[in-house]
């Protein structure tokens, strides 16, 4: 049986600094009032899901160190785990978009910038989403 429960929770993985302060400062304008976490690479992200009994949407960079995007989807269906994801990439390559489309929790695939458009679209899904 399906409900609809705002999710409260968003964590945004990526290595860039400038990057993470960026989607989590257009969140905040956009009027996201619930917990904002932020992780440079896929192991400290993967740790926060793992460790947390809270529900997140995930911002998730394509391209980082110790553990990439696609590294950190993988590790994430190794444990069963599905958050719903939202990747990030400065990538436009079809073949980068497909890979992470192909795990069914991926919601989208985002070109950086993300802008106030994308950000909006992220933060109804938060609101709407439909869980399990």
């Amino acid at each position: 049986m399906s409900h609809t429960s705002s999710i409260k929770n968003i964590l945004i993985v990526d290595d860039d600094p400038i990057a993470r302060m960026l989607a989590k400062r257009n969140l905040e304008i956009a009027g996201f009032k619930g917990s904002i976490i932020t992780a440079d690479n896929g192991l400290v992200g993967f740790d926060v899901l793992k460790n947390s009994t809270h529900d997140f949407v995930v911002l998730l960079d394509f391209h980082m160190p110790e553990l990439d995007g696609v590294g950190m989807l993988k590790k994430l269906k190794e444990h069963d785990m599905k958050p719903p994801v939202f990747m990030l990439s400065s990538s436009i390559l079809s073949q980068n978009q497909n890979m992470c489309l192909s795990f069914p929790w991926v919601e989208d695939f985002m070109v950086k910038p993300i802008d106030q458009q994308k950000t909006k679209q992220i933060l109804e899904f938060a609101q709407n989403y439909v869980g399990a």
